[in-house]
C-alpha cells in the first residue's frame, strides 16, 4: 500500500473498526503502546505516530468500515460524509443568493483540508449543521443529531447556551436522551471498561498530546493556545492566555446571542464563538465555520453587492485551513487572527440583523 495513503488520520478509524470486529475494542482504550501496536500490525513498522482520542460511542458510527479494505473504506467514508455535509450545509444556509464562485471559494478550503487529512470533519459538521438547521421545524431529530455530536463534544460546547436562550426544550431533551442512550449502548456493546479506559487512559494521554507534544499538528490548531504552543510558550501559560482572550469574547457573544433577532445568525454566531473559545480543534473541523461565514453573507446581502473590503475579509477568514501549514512553516502562527476575523464578521452581522420570521419551535 502506498505510504501517502497510509499516512492519513483515517488509519485510526479503520484500525478501530477492525478491532471492534475482532472483539478487541478495549485495546483502543488501553495504554497508547497497546493501540499503536495494532497500527503497526496493520500498516508496518514504519507507521507514523498516531493516537486514539475518541469516546466509545464513536465506534457505533465507524465499525462497518472494518468489513472493507483500507482504500475502499476510506473512499466510502469520505464520500458518504461529504454528501452528508453538503446536504446539511444546504439546509443550514438556505437558498444560495450569493455569487456561486465566491460561495464555492468559501467552502472549498475546508472541504479540501478534510479530504487531504481523511478526517471526520464532514461527519461532525453534518451533525452540528443539521441539528441547528432543524432545531425549529423538527426539534426531536435536531436533538438526535446534536446528541450524536458528543463524539467530538468540543465542537458543540455553545449549543446548550443557544438552545437555552431560544428555549428549545424539546431539542435539549432529545439531545440529552440521545447522548445518554449512546453512552449506555456503547457500554453494553463494548464493555463498561471501555468508558473506564477512555476516562483513565485516553483522555489523560490526549491532554499530554496537547501540552507536551510538538509537530505539524500544532500548526493545524488555529487557536490562541495552538499559536502560543508553536511559539514554544509554556503550555500552562498558553492556556491562561487563551482563556484571557476567549472569556471576554464569549461574554460579548453571549450578550449578542440574547440580543440577536435572527435565529439563523444566532446559530452562525454560536459556531464561531465555539471556535474562538475552545483551545483544541484542528483545521479539518473548519467546515462548520465555512457554513457560518456563508450563511452570514447569504443572510445579510448577496456577496456580489457587499463592499469589496468586507468580501475580501470574508474570503480571508474562509481560507484559514489552507493558510495554516504555510504559516506554521514560517513560524508565523496567525490563523487565530483569521478565525477571530470570521468571528467579528459574524458578530457584526448578528448585531445588525433585522428580525426574521422564525420557523415553528419546540
Amino acid at each position: 500500500m502506498e505510504a501517502w495513503l497510509i499516512d492519513k488520520d483515517f488509519a485510526n478509524y479503520w484500525t478501530a473498526a477492525r478491532l471492534v470486529l475482532n472483539g478487541q475494542a478495549l485495546d483502543l482504550f488501553a495504554d497508547h503502546a497497546t493501540y499503536f501496536r495494532h497500527l503497526t500490525d496493520h500498516f508496518g513498522p514504519d507507521t507514523l505516530w498516531r493516537n486514539w482520542s475518541y469516546p466509545p460511542h464513536y465506534l457505533l458510527a465507524i465499525w462497518p468500515l472494518g468489513f472493507l479494505g483500507y482504500g475502499t473504506a476510506m473512499a466510502a467514508f469520505l464520500g458518504l460524509t461529504l454528501v452528508a455535509y453538503l446536504v446539511a450545509l444546504r439546509a443550514f444556509v438556505g437558498p444560495i443568493r450569493t455569487d456561486l464562485a465566491v460561495a464555492t471559494a468559501i467552502v472549498l478550503p475546508s472541504v479540501f483540508d478534510n479530504l487531504y487529512h481523511a478526517q471526520n470533519g464532514f461527519l461532525t459538521a453534518a451533525l452540528l449543521l443539521g441539528g441547528l438547521a432543524l432545531r425549529m421545524e423538527r426539534p426531536v431529530l435536531a436533538g438526535v443529531l446534536i446528541g450524536c455530536l458528543t463524539i467530538k463534544p468540543q465542537l458543540g460546547v455553545l449549543v446548550p447556551l443557544l438552545l437555552l436562550i431560544e428555549r428549545r426544550w424539546l431539542v435539549i431533551a432529545s439531545a440529552t436522551l440521545t447522548a445518554a442512550g449512546l453512552v449506555v449502548l456503547s457500554g453494553v456493546l463494548f464493555g463498561w471498561d471501555s468508558w473506564h479506559g477512555y476516562l483513565t487512559q485516553t483522555l489523560p494521554y490526549q491532554s499530554r498530546v496537547m501540552t507536551d507534544f510538538t509537530g505539524i499538528f500544532l500548526g493545524m490548531m488555529p487557536t490562541t493556545f495552538g499559536a502560543l504552543r508553536v511559539l514554544e510558550v509554556d503550555p500552562q501559560l498558553a492556556l491562561a492566555v487563551h482563556a484571557a482572550v476567549a472569556v471576554p469574547l464569549v461574554g460579548v457573544a453571549g450578550w449578542a446571542l440574547w440580543r440577536c433577532q435572527d435565529a439563523d445568525l444566532r446559530a452562525a454566531l454560536a459556531i464561531m464563538t465555539t471556535l474562538v473559545a475552545m483551545p483544541y480543534w484542528l483545521t479539518y473541523d473548519y467546515g462548520i465555520a465555512a457554513a457560518a461565514l456563508l450563511l452570514t453573507c447569504n443572510r445579510a446581502e448577496p456577496i456580489t453587492e457587499a463592499p469589496r473590503p468586507r468580501r475580501g475579509l470574508l474570503l480571508l477568514a474562509a481560507f484559514t485551513p489552507i493558510a495554516a501549514i504555510p504559516l506554521w512553516l514560517f513560524n508565523a502562527p496567525l490563523t487565530p487572527v483569521l478565525v477571530g476575523l470570521g468571528f467579528a464578521l459574524v458578530l457584526q452581522s448578528a448585531l445588525q440583523a433585522p428580525r426574521q420570521p422564525e420557523r415553528p419551535g419546540g
